[in-house]
């Protein structure tokens, strides 16, 4: 497959800059800083359907658009603001093992200027964007703690893994900073070797910069049932050395999603094709 022309792309902004709808975040009470389902907290927020399309501009790209488009709704408290987000998907998938994906969705913000944006594709250089990232295999991480290999692997017999052996035998002073040695990633500081709390916070300057950031502030929660994923992310609305969002102003909001189960990870998910607008009403 060869990268779409400069028509096309062109083209295919003019068919979403027609298709766009505004999402409106109503104010309400209520501690928005714990994601929650309950439907009193968003009854007053309309919820529109956002289209996506499979992500055409990286590759590897996926072979088709597994999911077509997310219902949003948004809510604020005056300090935080929230969104539920839903999308069909009839599999739930957590990765775990070697060639397993998981479900996830993002939701991303413009850093320095609100009212022209950088390129909904992961921004550009020295014009970054803000991305909320939540996985299912994230919330097992909150809810559970990590993974192991044991965990992972029942049946397997490491013999490597110090703290993870069948049998520890004479061995003593094992420590989890010892056992770092012995994790590569852990060992080189990459974030995702670490447990999780449900979402990631990214910056990204355009595509392969994405960098986590430590001190995540966000919040989120997600339920699968057969039709699909509901999530709620929630964060405050302003951010330091992110992104700021103002009551009363508008800005604006893109989406991905992933399906693992099949096999979506990475630049292989569907996104908005566009910027969508938000408003923060007062």
């Amino acid at each position: 497959m060869k990268f779409l022309d400069r028509k096309l792309v062109i083209g295919l902004s003019v068919f979403y800059s027609l298709n766009v709808t505004a999402i409106v975040a109503p104010s309400v009470k209520g501690d928005l800083s714990k994601p929650s389902l309950d439907e009193t907290i968003w009854a007053t927020a309309k919820e529109e359907t956002v289209t996506l399309m499979a992500q055409p501009m990286a590759i590897p790209r996926p072979a088709e658009t597994a999911t077509a488009q997310v219902k949003v709704k948004a809510v604020h408290n005056d300090s935080w603001i929230a969104f539920r987000l839903s999308w069909e998907d009839k599999e739930k998938s957590e990765a775990g093992k070697l060639g397993e994906f998981s479900d996830a969705v993002a939701v991303q913000f413009p850093v320095k200027d609100n009212k022209s944006p950088p390129p909904v594709f992961m921004g550009m250089k020295d014009n970054p964007v803000h991305i909320f990232h939540w996985r299912a295999q994230y919330q097992i991480d909150k809810e559970k703690g990590k993974r192991e290999m044991k965990d992972i692997y029942p049946n397997m017999n490491p013999d490597m893994y110090p703290m993870e052996f069948k049998d520890e035998g004479h061995l003593t002073g094992l420590t989890d900073e010892k056992r770092e040695i012995f994790s590569h990633g852990r060992a080189a500081g990459n974030p995702q070797s670490y447990a999780k709390a449900g979402v990631d916070e990214i910056f990204a300057e355009g595509f392969g910069t994405s960098s986590v950031i430590k001190n995540v502030e966000a919040v989120a929660h997600g339920e699968w049932q057969k039709s699909g994923w509901t999530v709620v992310i929630s964060r405050p609305l302003v951010r330091e050395e992110g992104s700021h969002l103002k009551v009363g102003e508008d800005t604006f909001v893109g989406f991905a999603v992933w399906q693992g189960g099949k096999d979506e990870v990475g630049s292989r998910k569907s996104v908005t094709m566009q910027w969508t607008p938000l408003s923060i009403a007062k």
